[in-house]
Order: C-alpha cells, then structure tokens, then sequence
C-alpha cells in the first residue's frame, strides 16, 4: 500500500435532487392545483348569476326593511338607504335577467357584449356600489348615535331593529356589489403594474402623454 492512500474512498456525490428542492418541488405543486381550482371555481357559468342574485336579494331586504319604518320621510339617513336600496335593486334586476338569458341561451332585444353595453354595466356597477356604501355609513351612523339611547321606549326600540336589519342588509349589498368591480379592475391593475414607464394608475387608465 502506498503512504499517501488512506484506506477509504471518497463518497460518490450525489445524483438526485436534495430534500430541499423536493420539498420546493412539492409546494409548488400544492400551489399549482390549488390555483387550478379557485381558477376553475371562479369560472363556473353560474357565478355571475349568484352573485347579481345575492344583490338582488340583500338589495331587496334592505329597502323594503326600511320602508317598513316610521322614520321614513323625517330623517335624511334612512331616506337616502330607501333610494339607495331601490336604485340598486332596480339595476341588480336588469343585469340578473341579462345573467340569466345568457346562461339559458335567450337572446335580449339588445346585443350583449358591445363596448356599450359592458360600459354601462361597469358605470352602473361602480355607481351603485358608490351609493351602497354611503347610504351603509349614513345608517350606521344614525343607529350608532340614537339606537344605543337607554331611554327609547319599546317602540322606538322595535324601529332600531329594523333600521339595523336594513342596514346590515345594506352591507351586505356593497360587499357583493365590490365583487364585480374588482374582476372589473383586478386585471387592468395586474397589467399596469408592469409598465416600465409612469405609474400603475396611468398605466391602467392608458393616460395619453
């Protein structure tokens, strides 16, 4: 034997790819199908019917709940949820019938799909959404000043419970009503973000220079 050999050969290196890039690996699999099924729960046909029905429906709690109080015509709060709540609900009609004739393969007496059309319908969106959540905080903040007054009586009592019904409805209104807006600008925003030149709101508006 030679007296520079040690008597023990080195170990091979390794071929395979380590336990941390496995578990990287792993992850990002996990995440990849996780991604693929909220990707494929969020473009089922009949989500959009679901949620213009939930803001028919809460829309619809709410202004009629606020109807039923004596409050309406002498305060300016709850007068305004009771429009608010009406214009809403009057426009959630109009789009959950488009929703519907799409689903069902009904054809309308307008053309769905026209720049016009899908103009109106983010208009009309960031509006309402705009006037559900005005009227929400008006309300709240009315029934936050009087509702807690240990000195009502029963009745006045009983109207509180109705004005905080409403409003919670009301609530519940523009919390579904910001889910279309954020398909809406979720997009445009992503985009934006990889302009190299100006900011994120120009890039996303397309502002001229």
């Amino acid at each position: 034997m030679m007296q520079g050999e040690t008597g023990a050969d080195p170990l091979p290196p390794s071929a395979g790819p380590s336990v941390t890039d496995r578990a990287k690996e792993q992850m990002q699999n996990i995440g990849t199908q996780v991604t693929t099924q909220v990707q494929g729960a969020f473009t089922h046909p009949y989500l959009p019917v679901v949620f213009r029905g939930w803001i028919f429906l809460f829309s619809l709690l709410s202004w009629t709940i606020t109807a039923s109080t004596v409050s309406v015509g002498e305060v300016d709060p709850v007068n305004f949820q009771l429009a608010s709540g009406l214009i809403v609900w009057l426009f959630s009609i109009f789009w959950l019938v488009v929703e519907v004739s799409l689903i069902m393969d009904k054809s309308l007496i307008f053309p769905t799909g026209s720049k016009v059309l899908n103009r109106i319908e983010i208009y009309s969106d960031c509006a309402v959404a705009f006037l559900a959540f005005g009227a929400a905080c008006s309300v709240a903040g009315l029934t936050s000043t009087t509702c807690t007054n240990s000195f009502f009586t029963k009745i006045a009592n009983a109207e509180c419970d109705k004005l905080l019904a409403s409003n919670v409805f009301m609530w519940f209104t523009w919390l579904v009503q910001v889910i279309p807006l954020l398909i809406f600008t979720g997009p445009a925003i992503a985009s934006a973000t990889e302009a190299e030149e100006g900011t994120v709101l120009r890039s996303a508006l397309k502002t001229r220079k």
